[in-house]
């Protein structure tokens, strides 16, 4: 998101877990709660959940936009074990902190940022490139050139 042409689209603002700097990165947006213990492939980053929205989608090195995790006593080891896959998302952008997806977060070291005002999953889009600073809890959204508010 480096560059004279780069139009930031939105800037908002969350809480973050812990200061952590910046990443930057490509969205992948589930409107479904995400599983990281069962909904999510570990070997490949993948959302296997039957049923789930995002189905489908690959949350490895993208930033993750939801709702929240989907919590259960295995989410924090599930999340880990996919961050030691190499399968993680760089940063995890929701709406509310769910405990055990919180912990996994911090258990790894990944960016998370939550608590905005309104709902993330209804204004970021897939592809769209996301700057997120960890340290302030901002997150600069550039819409993708083809996501359906950029057209």
């Amino acid at each position: 998101m480096k560059g004279d042409n780069t139009m930031i689209s939105k800037v908002i603002k969350g809480h973050s877990i812990k200061k952590l700097g910046v990443v930057e990165g490509e969205a992948v947006v589930s409107p479904d709660l995400v599983a990281f213990w069962g909904g999510t492939d570990w070997e490949s980053g993948e959302i296997v959940e039957v049923g789930h929205k995002a189905r489908g989608k690959n949350i490895a090195g993208k930033i993750l936009v939801c709702p929240a995790g989907k919590g259960g006593a295995g989410d924090t080891f599930g999340y880990f074990y996919l961050f030691k896959s190499g399968k993680a998302p760089r940063a995890i952008i929701c709406n509310r902190g769910q405990g055990t997806t919180l912990a996994g977060a911090l258990l790894t070291n990944t960016p998370m940022v939550y608590g905005f005002d309104g709902d993330v999953v209804e204004f970021v889009e897939d592809g769209d490139l996301l700057n997120v600073d960890s340290d302030t809890g901002i997150v600069k959204i550039t819409k993708s050139r083809g996501s359906a508010s950029n057209e």
